[in-house]
């Protein structure tokens, strides 16, 4: 099919449901691997109109305190043993976030992904059982992205975000699957239908993933642009 305005209202549609423009949360991730499991709390602040994040590690207690701070392109970490913030370097980007399935690219590249893809509507499929519509995104090339491929399924009935895979580009014109994410247990929240739960997959390693679920979800409330500082990342009172 060609590329149109609904292939990307979908997508629009996921980042909204997503993201709204602002949203806080609460969230508990945790990470398996085949000889330990980890479990991380966090909170985060996200001000997708302004791309700037802020997120605080609550637990486990030795990583408590522990900040990431994102404003557009630029990410920095906090971290409280040692009173340092550093900003990180593009070289570490790719590298794990948290020891998850996550990198910290993904939190620096997650606002772009409105415009720095060209949209295609995918044949309609069942996703577990469940009507999906998809969208198939490929980066402009001038994009600074990661991913050659993205694939959205999304809910046919209340468009609520099912799976999104993503692809990497060995050769050209030969998309291999590097990771999927499966969004699950959705609850409407402020009049959107919203993933409580969401895994990360790996293709070739499905021993490991990493799962996320969601509480305390707010959306749409003011932020102060003061919270998106440097001196807000270090505010050791701010862990709660």
């Amino acid at each position: 099919m060609p590329e149109g305005p609904d292939a990307r209202a979908l997508v629009e549609r996921m980042v909204e449901i997503m993201r709204g423009d602002t949203i806080q949360y609460k969230a508990a991730m945790t990470i398996r691997r085949p000889r330990w499991t980890r479990r991380v709390v966090l909170r985060s602040w996200d001000d997708r109109l302004s791309d700037r994040t802020l997120i605080r590690i609550l637990s486990p207690a030795r990583d408590r305190g522990t900040g990431y701070l994102k404003v557009e392109q630029t990410l920095w970490t906090y971290l409280p043993r040692v009173e340092r913030t550093t900003r990180m370097p593009p070289s570490m980007l790719l590298q794990s976030w948290m020891g998850s399935d996550m990198t910290n690219d993904d939190l620096v590249r997650e606002s772009s992904i409105v415009d720095d893809y060209t949209y295609e509507l995918l044949e309609e499929r069942e996703i577990e059982g469940v009507p999906a519509l998809g969208v198939e995104l490929i980066p402009k090339e001038e994009a600074p992205v990661v991913w050659s491929r993205l694939e959205f399924w999304i809910e046919k009935r209340r468009l609520a975000p099912l799976l999104e895979i993503f692809y990497d580009e060995p050769e050209e014109g030969r998309f291999e699957e590097v990771r999927r994410m499966r969004f699950s247990d959705i609850r409407m929240v402020q009049g959107r239908p919203v993933p409580h739960a969401w895994v990360i997959e790996l293709a070739e390693e499905p021993e490991k993933w990493t799962r996320f679920e969601l509480d305390e979800i707010r959306y749409d409330e003011p932020i102060p642009p003061s919270f998106f500082t440097l001196t807000e990342l270090k505010r050791a009172e701010a862990v709660r």
